[in-house]
């Protein structure tokens, strides 16, 4: 019984660490696009928000992609969404029909997962991925 019980605590331990780096990346995405939504100075730092981004998880290995782009808001609530338009330049952008210009922030991390234990038949490495668009504050 004892072997049986130490695989099923090992499997409860790896879908733990799953969890973890699941969050981890969420909220790290979540937190680089928190930062860059703040102002159009914030949105076009890149270097900023990546490292706001990696602080927060503090992940090894860990990437982060910021991009802005920009949309028009005809009236229509238009919102920020995934994948973001563009990327391009807001200041040489234009809406048709006296639009709003709406720049839309997005970032998106991704870590390897590697299990504590390889069980056969299993792969050797998992991906969390994490993403977070938001409108950027004027």
């Amino acid at each position: 019984m004892a072997p049986f019980l130490l695989l099923l605590l090992t499997g409860v331990v790896e879908i733990g660490r799953v969890i973890f780096y699941t969050v981890a990346v969420n909220n790290a995405a979540t937190a680089g696009a928190q930062f860059a939504a703040q102002n159009t100075i914030t949105a076009a730092n890149n270097g900023v928000i990546a490292s706001t981004a990696l602080s927060d998880a503090n992940l090894p290995g860990m990437t982060v992609t910021p991009a802005s782009g920009c949309t028009c808001d005809e009236g229509t609530g238009t919102s920020c969404t995934y994948p973001i338009p563009g990327p391009n330049n807001c200041a040489n952008f234009s809406c048709p029909n006296n639009g709003q210009i709406v720049e839309c922030v997005q970032v998106l991390t991704n870590a390897s997962i590697t299990p504590l234990f390889h069980f056969p038949g299993l792969p050797n490495s998992y991906q969390a991925n994490g993403r977070a668009v938001m409108r950027v504050r004027k």
